[in-house]
């Protein structure tokens, strides 16, 4: 009879765990599925900054909330869309020299359009001096996390 109990008892917890799990998968997959024209040509923007970059590296898409080697985050500020454009504009002009300034204008507009505003955590380089322009950081590392379900990491390197 004991014995009885423990297994209907563990059927059961592994039942439920098991059914909470499919329901959650179910939720991320159609999350991952729905995405508008604008934001398939975001990410494919996006994509070309990073495989066009003159250094390796520099700009990279990963999978969303990673746990990314520059963390912790040494503070976290949120930007507007429109200053998210300043800002990859200045960091095309300086890691995308290679590349037209043409495509580079096209690549950060059609980017930009990801989302209104960005959550940006910010990893200082504690090997180099701190650079600022309009009051943000232009040194060390970028993470943005969650656009598109990717993390955008942004590494000042010069």
């Amino acid at each position: 009879m004991k014995y009885l109990l423990i297994f209907i008892l563990l059927s059961t917890a592994l039942y439920s765990c098991n059914d909470k799990a499919n329901s959650d998968s179910i939720k991320k997959t159609n999350l991952l599925e729905i995405k508008t024209a604008q934001e398939e040509e975001a990410m494919e923007a996006l994509t070309k900054l990073q495989l066009n970059a003159d250094i390796e590296n520099s700009i990279y898409l990963t999978f969303g909330n990673t746990n990314h080697n520059q963390l912790p985050s040494d503070s976290s500020f949120t930007i507007s869309q429109n200053e998210f454009k300043t800002v990859l504009l200045d960091y095309t002009a300086k890691h995308h020299e290679n590349t037209s300034e043409e495509k580079r204008m096209n690549w950060v507009e059609a980017s930009i359009q990801a989302q209104m505003s960005y959550n940006v955590y910010y990893c200082r380089d504690k090997s180099k001096k701190a650079a600022f322009k309009n009051g943000l950081p232009y040194s060390g590392a970028w993470i943005l996390p969650s656009v598109l379900n990717k993390d955008i990491v942004l590494i000042w390197r010069r």
